[in-house]
């Protein structure tokens, strides 16, 4: 496909407004372009707007190739803000601005792309390349968890999530990197590859009290003095957690939202604390809300406390062996299509990748993408000369998987 043809279809679906929403719009434009080129597609409903698509290509006697690319986007925010409007994916000194457009229909469709390539070039693929186009990733990961509990993850070997991978140069030279890692000069943009992320594990603490008068405390039951001690202890359980990740270092538990009481002349009869914690392998989400339920049981047994545990979100880490056949090969690919180094690092923040690896832990898994820390931003956007080159990559990754 020819690059104002690339050009103009990534602009095409950043135009597609789907904030937190409305996926079928790029469902639909997706399975009819895999039609054009003979590529079987499925779609998978989630409600009536919002269509996960899955496009398969290859002889399916080997491993499966995975590619995966959220469609919904964040809100836009202060519209006004913009230097132009946020989804008119308006092109201006060689980047393309837009909400979405980094974060990340700009690496759905380079994966997409080079799906077309590869299926035109008549390649025989001894094995299976598919690509999932999810839904609500930005809100719960609500497409990847779908299609793993349909049974999509089982058998895939080797998972690239198309996430945007780069940062500026100015800021990667404040980074905490080994020494010649990166390189000072080049690119406006350093890429990086990512073979691990935290998990995310969010709950909320109830405490329940009995009302009384201010004025007579001791007809009533302070939730609040509950809460706390019970904070104490948790913050005591977490000082005791010292393991470190060779690659995402400790967890990280930060106590976000704490609530209590009504009125200041009454004694409170509910309190409540949110805490979020982005977890690693060694100290897993199973594990901590088996340690926390225990917790809970012996805050309740010391005190008397009517203490729950209530999970509100729960997001697998996510960790890859960097000697997995599909590590070195995207990072050879990448390198080449950049023309430098492109480390191995593991960030914090999580992806589509922990749904499925809470159903197949044996995936490996890269995220590696076009794109830029403007995500979420005013005035995102992404380079366009890098989402070509990615068009690029991912085909090669694609054709020298299977060899």
């Amino acid at each position: 496909m020819r690059e104002e043809q690339a050009i103009q279809r990534l602009q095409d679906i950043v135009r597609l407004e789907t904030v937190n929403g409305e996926e079928k719009r790029v469902a639909d434009y997706l399975e009819a372009l895999f039609s054009e080129y003979g590529i079987d597609t499925t779609r998978i409903e989630y409600a009536p707007e919002r269509i996960n698509l899955i496009a398969e290509i290859g002889e399916g006697n080997g491993p499966v190739l995975a590619f995966d690319g959220h469609m919904d986007v964040v809100a836009t925010g202060d519209e006004s803000a913009w230097t132009y409007p946020p989804f008119s994916a308006t092109i201006e000194n060689g980047r393309m601005f837009g909400r979405g457009v980094t974060d990340m229909k700009s690496g759905l469709m380079a994966a997409v792309l080079a799906m077309i390539n590869l299926k035109t070039s008549n390649v025989k693929i001894p094995g299976k390349i598919r690509l999932m186009a999810t839904i609500g990733e930005e809100l719960g990961l609500l497409g990847a968890q779908q299609l793993a509990e349909l049974g999509y993850a089982k058998d895939i070997d080797s998972l690239v999530v198309c996430e945007p991978s780069g940062e500026s140069r100015e800021v990667v030279l404040k980074m905490p990197l080994p020494e010649g890692l990166v390189k000072k000069e080049g690119n406006v943009e350093q890429r990086f590859i990512f073979i691990a992320h935290k998990g995310s594990l969010t709950y909320e603490v109830h405490a329940k009290g009995r009302a009384a008068h201010s004025s007579m405390p001791e007809l009533g039951k302070n939730a609040i003095d509950s809460l706390m001690y019970y904070y104490q202890k948790q913050q005591e359980y977490f000082d005791t957690i010292t393991t470190k990740d060779t690659i995402l270092g400790p967890m990280t538990p930060v106590v976000t939202l704490i609530s209590g009481g009504e009125q200041a002349n009454s004694v409170p009869e509910f309190a409540s604390m949110t805490t979020k914690i982005r977890t690693i392998p060694e100290v897993h989400n199973t594990t901590l809300i088996k340690e926390l339920t225990e917790l809970i049981e012996t805050c309740n047994q010391q005190t008397a406390a009517e203490l729950s545990l209530h999970i509100l979100q729960s997001s697998f880490p996510v960790k890859s062996d960097p000697k997995a056949k599909i590590v070195g090969l995207t990072k050879m690919i990448v390198e080449d299509a950049v023309g430098e180094s492109v480390p191995i690092i593991g960030v914090a923040g999580g992806t589509d990748a922990s749904r499925f690896v809470e159903y197949n832990p044996d995936i490996h898994v890269v995220v590696c993408g076009p794109g830029n820390a403007s995500a979420h931003q005013v005035d995102e956007f992404v380079y366009v000369d890098t989402y070509l080159q990615f068009i690029d990559a991912y085909e090669q990754i694609m054709r020298r998987f299977f060899e």
